[in-house]
């Protein structure tokens, strides 16, 4: 815990972890820190999931979720930040049964926890739910018709359910065949739609929620183009339309028409661009360290101003990969890169012109 005007530590809690990623990548953590009445949930990469006393960091409870649910680790291990509900705390698990096998053997099979709802004051769990492993995007809750819902966007696809009961109202496949893919992004809801999108070769998806399912509003595929390929970021929506980078190694930014799928626009100049919007604006952080301040309409995209950040040296700040989104609290952007965390003040008064 760092204090915000000058990153002076405040506290500090550490526990030993032996997780080495499978595939070489940084080895964690990748869920945010959750805070809620007095408290900080914090989901480490291996499963371990801590609830801490905001004002020390003193340790209130812990679970191995891995220990507890047979999870068989996924390609980059634990990935989905909790999500609060009430006094739950909604988390993405994907257990499996006892003696499964790895998850690259393509046999992985779920055993009814995809999500383990704790009560968030004593770690005692609560119920769970849904049958499916679990992938990177975070749950989503949101009032439909007037009935609370919540939507995990799990390996196989999108599961929705009651967030108080952990009651299952549908399962919607959709992932990609290709067995080391992953369902990153977090469900978009825009009043009684949801959107879901894969980076890999399927794309997006639009549903329309209602009592005791759904109906496909429409949906990307071979038949189709793709419309928008969600990787490690979730699109932004904006008076019905999406904003977000779309593309794997190849990518771009865009603009969706979230009803129908059409894509108005692309700016390959933009290419892996986690977006913040703030003020009717849009700050973009580019996973090789490069600020913009962008306009996005549905009619395209407009480049305010950039700011590669520099130490005295004539380094980079923000060293790549970067691909946490920026966040802005008081005034304050916090911008995330490899190995280091800035802090910027945000400017006010009319933006500078686009740098050279």
């Amino acid at each position: 815990c760092l204090k915000a005007d000058d990153g002076a530590e405040l506290w500090r809690f550490e526990y030993v972890t032996d997780y080495v990623d499978r595939h070489g990548d940084n080895p964690g953590p990748r869920c945010c820190p959750v805070i809620d009445d007095g408290r900080v949930f914090v989901y480490g990469v291996e499963g371990l999931l801590h609830a801490l006393r905001l004002e020390d960091g003193t340790l209130l409870w812990k679970k191995d979720t891995a220990a507890d649910f047979g999870v068989v680790p996924n390609f980059f291990g634990v990935g989905s930040t909790p999500l609060v509900e009430g006094d739950l705390l909604l988390t993405v698990v994907g257990g499996s049964p006892p003696n499964s096998p790895d998850i690259a053997s393509g046999e992985t099979q779920p055993a009814g926890s995809a999500v383990v709802a704790y009560d968030k004051r004593t770690g005692e769990v609560r119920y769970k739910t849904g049958d499916d492993l679990a992938a990177y995007g975070s749950p989503v809750a949101a009032t439909i018709a007037g009935r609370r819902w919540c939507f995990v966007f799990a390996r196989g696809g999108l599961l929705a359910f009651e967030p108080a009961t952990g009651k299952v109202d549908f399962h919607f496949p959709w992932r990609a065949k290709s067995l080391q893919t992953v369902n990153a992004m977090s469900p978009v809801v825009a009043g009684d739609l949801v959107f879901i999108s894969d980076a890999y070769s399927i794309g997006g998806a639009c549903l329309k929620i209602k009592a005791g399912g759904f109906e496909v509003v429409w949906q990307d595929g071979r038949k189709r183009e793709r419309s928008m390929s969600s990787w490690w970021n979730t699109p932004v929506l904006v008076d019905g339309h999406l904003y977000g980078d779309s593309g794997l190694e190849d990518s771009d930014l865009r603009g969706v028409e979230l009803a129908t799928g059409a894509v108005t626009w692309t700016d390959k100049a933009l290419k892996h661009t986690s977006l913040l919007r703030v003020d009717g604006r849009f700050v973009g952080l580019t996973e090789d360290g490069i600020l913009w301040l962008l306009e996005l309409t549905p009619q395209g995209c407009r480049k305010i101003s950039e700011a590669t950040l520099m130490d005295p040296d004539g380094r980079p700040f923000v060293r790549p990969p970067a691909r946490a989104a920026p966040a802005l609290s008081n005034g304050r952007l916090y911008v995330r890169g490899k190995d280091r965390l800035v802090s910027l003040q945000v400017a006010q008064g009319e933006a500078p012109p686009l740098s050279s």
